[in-house]
C-alpha cells in the first residue's frame, strides 16, 4: 500500500526582525526579546556581540559571528542571496544514521523562504506519523 500523506498547508517558523528580514543583524538586538520564544536563538544569542554588529550584512559576517536567528530564518525573503552553514541536527545524537553529514554552506537565493522538517518527517518516523493521522474526510 502506497504510503499517502495529507497535504493541508506548509507553515515556516520566522522569528521577529526589526529591519524587515533584509538579511542584516537587528537594529536593535537588545530590545528584540521576541526573537528569545525560539530555543535555538534563546540558547545561543549573545546580545552584546550582536549590539556590536547592528545592522551589518549576514554575508560580511564571518560564520562565528551570525546570530543564531540565521538559522532560524531570521533572513526569510531577504533581498539578497544569503549563505547559511548548516550542520545536520541529529549528526551528533544518531551518529549511524547521520555522523557522515559535514556542516555545509547553502546558499538561498533572493526572497526565498528556507523551510524545515518537523522530526516526523524523518524516514523512521513516517509510518507512525501516518498511522496517528486521522483519514481525510471526503
Amino acid at each position: 500500500m502506497p504510503l499517502t500523506f495529507p497535504l493541508r498547508h506548509i507553515s515556516i517558523r520566522v522569528p521577529w526582525h526589526d529591519a524587515k528580514w533584509d538579511g542584516s543583524v537587528c537594529l536593535d538586538p537588545l530590545g528584540n526579546s521576541a526573537c528569545l520564544k525560539l530555543n535555538a536563538i534563546a540558547e545561543h544569542k549573545d546580545e552584546d556581540a550582536e549590539a556590536d554588529l547592528v545592522g551589518w550584512r549576514f554575508e560580511d559576517l564571518d560564520q562565528a559571528q551570525v546570530p543564531p536567528c540565521l538559522k532560524e530564518r531570521g533572513a526569510f525573503m531577504s533581498p539578497r542571496p544569503i549563505p547559511i552553514e548548516y550542520d545536520h541536527p541529529y549528526r551528533l545524537t544518531q551518529p549511524d544514521e547521520f555522523g557522515r553529514f559535514k556542516p555545509t554552506i547553502v546558499g538561498h537565493p533572493a526572497y526565498s523562504a528556507p523551510g524545515l522538517p518537523f522530526r516526523w518527517m524523518v524516514k523512521g518516523r513516517v509510518r507512525h506519523a501516518q498511522e496517528a493521522t486521522p483519514p481525510r474526510a471526503r
